[in-house]
């Protein structure tokens, strides 16, 4: 399992050109009303985007060691995770600041997880990270709140590049504010639960198992209020359920169908 810790200001900046993007697009204060099926395409590759790559953990490196993450105190590391042991818990604060969008980021918050052995090798590991997220910049500010509570398990210990399951819930939440053109302020939340979700780390790809979702958001970008579920069913596909109606989702591009 890589759990590579990835460049979050990176992944802020990115956020921020996205709702950069969405300003363009808010002329009037008149909020369009998102429909099921663009919400389906947007929750789908939401959670997708979360598991291979996003905030926190990435989950496409297979069973394998740790590879960048650390304790570190002034100045000396104190634990790497390049070789985990089964007894090891990480349980430690972290911050970054940074700029982005010529402005200033900072992204602080707690990050916990332990690892779980079969026969004194690595077979799996609970995570439980919260953070929060804030974006300044002439044109954005941006607050965001991310935390993830998962277990992973592998379906073979032996083999490092194995199918995992993963159960847990995955949240966010957060408000932006556009310092620019219509000076619009919008909220959204995202909330999922994964139930026996399986993957492969060698395809990058949701085998099999299902996820509950609520989202909900207001502003510029649109207001919309629905729950459903989301069935991932291979091949980078997945189908979602809202309000009784089934909207098939290309993992890769979004389409919904």
């Amino acid at each position: 399992m890589k759990l590579k810790l990835r460049s979050l200001l990176l992944v802020l900046a990115g956020t921020a050109i996205i709702y950069s993007g969405c300003k363009k697009t808010a002329a009037t204060t008149t909020d369009p009303a998102l429909t099921p099926s663009v919400v389906a395409g947007q929750v789908a590759l939401n959670i997708d985007q979360s598991l291979f790559g996003g905030l926190g953990v990435d989950l496409s490196g297979g069973l394998s060691s740790p590879t960048t993450f650390a304790v570190h105190t002034k100045g000396k590391v104190l634990q790497t995770l390049t070789n985990p042991d089964c007894s090891l818990v990480v349980d430690t604060t972290m911050s970054f600041t940074g700029t982005a969008n010529g402005g200033s980021a900072t992204i602080g918050g707690t990050f916990k997880f332990s690892f779980a052995c079969t026969n004194n090798v690595v077979s799996g590991f609970s995570t439980a990270d919260n953070l929060t997220i804030a974006l300044t910049s002439p044109s954005l500010n941006l607050s965001y709140k991310v935390a993830e509570n998962l277990t992973l398990a592998s379906l073979n210990y032996t083999d490092p590049n194995a199918n995992l399951t993963l159960n847990g819930s995955l949240n966010s939440s957060g408000s932006y504010q556009y310092n620019t053109g219509s000076k619009r302020s919008g909220t959204e939340v995202f909330d999922y639960t994964l139930t026996s979700v399986i993957f492969s780390p060698t395809l990058g790809d949701v085998v099999s198992g299902s996820a509950t979702f609520n989202t909900s958001g207001t502003g510029p970008k649109g207001v919309w209020n629905y729950q459903g579920t989301i069935t991932f069913k291979g091949n980078h596909l997945a189908v979602v359920v809202i309000n009784g109606n089934t909207y098939n989702v290309n993992l890769i591009t979004g389409a919904v169908s």
